[in-house]
């Protein structure tokens, strides 16, 4: 087992107000995610500029684990008098270098990496950087504590052993027994840039060999064992059995990822931290506590490029796989967009599943209590190979779901099937916006947003325009499409299409709208109440107040919504997945934590870094 050892560091930094993040004329209450920058500037032996594998997993894991981060960290922009220099250990040769008048963005840390020969059995040196300023007060102040409270940094510098027998991989497959694993290394590396082992705010919460943080501490159960010399956890330290990233040895042909213990550190230092492991690593069970016996899955996962759809536990907020899963369409690898609900009327959950643009649109629907075909695989529409998206929804009430199709590059026409004797069975079908020449396609919902016992149909564009329609499940049970809200338009002008879903979240007799960006559009996330809609069922939602609006989900990749009742309680949680291929992120709300602006809902990457187009849930 080689050493991940690191030099020690300093500073101070980061407590933030709120931004403001505007849909429509209303604030969103989440802070900001971190960017980790990756400059490659000393790296003088190309072991990145060279090698363009090693630079993607340096990415992902500095986008992962910023994106775990929150804070409102100041610009560091020099002008006029006001001057400073960062300095650092250059990446290649670990020699001190300074940088004169850097200029840092804000919620931006700049990590110089690099490789060269490292001794005394390390194979990654990370340390945050040092700095020097003159000018004002206001501006010294701003250079080192970039306007937070806790730990701060501009950034720092990680040296790799170029040396060592690498893996470069963003999954893995094919990661060999003699190989160290980069990604691991560098979420550790990083993780010392942060001030874990580095800080003075680490060393002041270190005495008596182990570390004290209130939030470390309530995550492993007590006091966490450190190294002798405070520069991280003591070797062997585990959470649910699984190795913590801040261990400082790592056997080769492993993989070790960011653990809910060395999240909780990071909060501790004062950093906002979730947790960007995988779902094993994010319980707050004590750390030799083992995976906890799981309920039945409630929640359907797809995006990995092997063609499966993963089905995923929920305990304490947490997901956990299962290990059952289907693969619909043998050696198919596009996007598969699904639909869960009971189309039996047995009261176990069944899945619909069809496929994404480029490829000849089938669906088929399997049996949740059998495993086999209620639908086998059927083209619909003959050769149309535009994409569909689904929903389910018991719309004529009549205890079991029916399907909704919608094309995803087609008129903006809504078909509902009934599942039966083997196939599916066209009950009615309408135009949801009075535009036939569009053909820019719909997205649909189902649920009962006005307590009548029937689920309603929520119909939004895909694309160039961003609408919303809702229909009433009574009146198409009868085959007529009659409106139950007013269209309205959550984000005027935006060309971006717009995800929906609805559920049960406030559990007042009323399911509720969740409404977000496709991929392109921020990660915001917005729900209505159905109670308010149905109290004002001739005023559009867009004048109604909201009743939470966060960002689920960083950058503009989009967030994809659904509910489910994870707990068996009779309540809907929300479920957000990222639309970024590179970047997976799956969370998971209360209703009282969307209220919060997000606050409490961990980070998770239960299909890995690297998806097909994002993850879709069901």
């Amino acid at each position: 087992m080689l050493n991940w050892l690191t030099r020690a560091r300093r500073t101070a930094v980061s407590k933030a107000q709120r931004p403001e993040l505007r849909f429509e004329t209303l604030e969103a209450r989440e802070l900001p995610a971190i960017t980790i920058q990756i400059d490659y500037s000393y790296d003088t032996s190309g072991f990145f500029t060279n090698n363009p594998a090693a630079q993607a997993v340096m990415q992902q894991a500095a986008t992962q684990l910023g994106n775990s981060l929150s804070a409102n960290l100041s610009a560091i922009t020099p002008s006029g008098g006001n001057t400073w220099s960062a300095t650092f250990n250059n990446p290649s040769t670990g020699n001190s270098v300074s940088v004169a008048n850097l200029n840092v963005a804000a919620n931006t840390l700049v990590v110089y990496v690099g490789a060269g020969t490292l001794t005394g059995g390390k194979i990654g040196f990370g340390t945050s950087g040092g700095m020097s300023a003159a000018g004002t007060s206001d501006w010294v102040n701003t250079t080192q504590t970039r306007g937070s409270s806790g730990f701060s940094t501009w950034g720092g510098d990680i040296e790799f052993d170029k040396n060592q027998n690498w893996y470069f991989g963003q999954t893995t497959s094919g990661l060999g027994s003699t190989q160290y694993d980069f990604y691991s290394v560098a979420l550790h590396e990083l993780g010392r840039v942060l001030g874990i082992g580095t800080s003075n705010q680490w060393f002041s919460l270190s005495s008596g060999g182990s570390f004290h943080g209130t939030s470390a501490e309530a995550v492993y159960g007590g006091p966490v064992p450190e190294t002798s010399t405070y520069s991280g956890w003591a070797s062997g330290v585990t959470v649910n059995g699984a190795q913590a990233s801040m261990d400082p040895a790592i056997a080769p042909g492993q993989r070790v990822n960011w653990t809910a213990l060395d999240a909780a550190a990071l909060t501790d230092l004062g950093w906002n931290s979730g947790t960007s492991s995988s779902p094993a690593s994010t319980s707050s069970a004590a750390s030799t506590a083992s995976t906890p016996a799981l309920p039945p899955p409630t929640v359907a996962l797809s995006g990995s490029t092997n063609g499966t759809v993963t089905l995923f536990s929920v305990v304490n907020g947490a997901l956990y796989q299962n290990g059952q899963a289907f693969t619909p369409f043998p050696g198919y690898t596009g996007e598969i967009r699904m639909t869960a609900g009971d189309f039996t009327g047995d009261g176990v959950t069944d899945y619909a599943f069809t496929t994404g643009a480029g490829t000849t649109s089938v669906i088929e629907v399997i049996d949740g209590r059998t495993g086999g075909y209620l639908v086998p695989p059927t083209a619909l529409f003959g050769n149309y190979s535009g994409g569909l998206y689904l929903a389910a929804g018991d719309i004529d009430h009549n205890g079991r779901d029916q399907l909704v199709v919608a094309g995803e590059n087609a008129p903006p026409i809504v078909l509902i099937y009934q599942v039966a004797n083997g196939g599916l069975q066209l009950q009615t079908s309408f135009m949801a916006f009075d535009a036939p020449w569009f053909s820019g396609g719909i997205r649909v919902a189902a649920g009962d947003l006005n307590g009548d016992g029937y689920a309603d149909v929520v119909v939004s564009t895909a694309s160039q325009v961003g609408a919303i329609a809702t229909y009433s499940g009574a009146a198409l049970a009868h085959g007529v499409a009659s409106e139950l809200f007013p269209v309205f338009f959550p984000a005027p002008g935006s060309a971006v299409g717009l995800n929906v879903a609805v559920g049960n979240l406030e559990n007042n007799g009323y399911d509720d709208l969740i409404v977000s960006f496709e991929t392109g559009g921020p990660g915001v996330v917005a729900i209505w109440s159905g109670k308010v809609l149905s109290q004002n069922p001739n005023t559009p939602a867009s004048q109604l107040p909201l009743a939470a609006l966060f960002v689920a989900a960083p950058g503009n990749s989009g967030a994809r919504v659904a509910t489910a009742d994870v707990y068996g309680s009779g309540v809907d949680q929300l479920i957000v997945g990222s639309g970024d291929p590179s970047n997976s992120l799956v969370r998971l709300f209360t209703f009282a934590q969307a209220q919060a602006g997000g606050a409490g809902s961990a980070y998770s990457y239960p299909l890995g870094a690297t998806t097909v187009n994002g993850v879709y849930i069901a």
